[in-house]
């Protein structure tokens, strides 16, 4: 059988009960479902019956030609390998956002939430504070993570996604989503929404 029909018969719909009183009138249908069933291999067996033209076939294979010419374009032999200065850039834009004032070095951070250093590295390991390290600066947390509200937020995506670099989770966490009528979701959040703005959130990361 031809691609095509193929195709057609394997998503030909299922004959409803409200399509066969059509035929009410015509003949006497003493069990719907019974003639719906056999209708419909009827005109399953009436399909696989047809020939196509070898112009449609051949029109169907250049289909299929097209789409895997196109499919190869967007491949390629050689990895993108950023340059010095895409490298540079990249890190400036880091340290920009690195030492953003709500951004604390971890021992003020500590002195803030009442905790030793220690106990907030163990957070961090755990996943349960989100830090930022740029090379040799140290680390800095963002201050939301001070709320418990926001903390609560913080710790299911970090939870959630353990393969996303922390980069990606702290712009998904901090910057405005349409979703959020224009808020980060760090300020959209409340203790009645965390699922839902860690639903948007995800949704951003393609996290499901």
């Amino acid at each position: 059988m031809p691609k095509t029909l193929e195709f057609i018969v394997g998503h030909l719909p299922r004959v409803t009960l409200d399509e066969v009183r059509r035929f009410s009138n015509t003949v006497e249908i003493r069990n719907a479902p019974a003639f719906a069933a056999e209708l419909y291999a009827f005109v399953q067996e009436r399909l696989e019956s047809v020939e196509l033209p070898p112009s449609m076939e051949n029109e169907v294979e250049t289909v299929e030609k097209t789409l895997a010419r196109k499919t190869a374009a967007l491949r390629t032999d050689i990895r993108w390998v950023p340059s010095q200065t895409d490298i540079q850039r990249g890190r400036a834009v880091l340290l920009e956002a690195f030492e953003q004032p709500h951004n604390l070095p971890l021992p003020d951070f500590a002195r803030l939430a009442n905790k030793s250093r220690q106990q907030i590295y163990k957070d961090i390991k755990a996943r349960r504070l989100l830090a930022l390290n740029v090379g040799p600066r140290g680390r800095r947390l963002p201050d939301w993570q001070l709320d418990p509200v926001k903390r609560q937020l913080t710790q299911i995506v970090l939870q959630a996604a353990p393969e996303v670099d922390i980069w990606t989770l702290y712009r998904a966490l901090s910057e405005p989503l349409e979703g959020l009528a224009g808020r980060s979701p760090v300020e959209a959040v409340t203790a009645d929404s965390v699922d839902a703005v860690a639903k948007a959130v995800f949704n951003v990361l393609g996290v499901h």
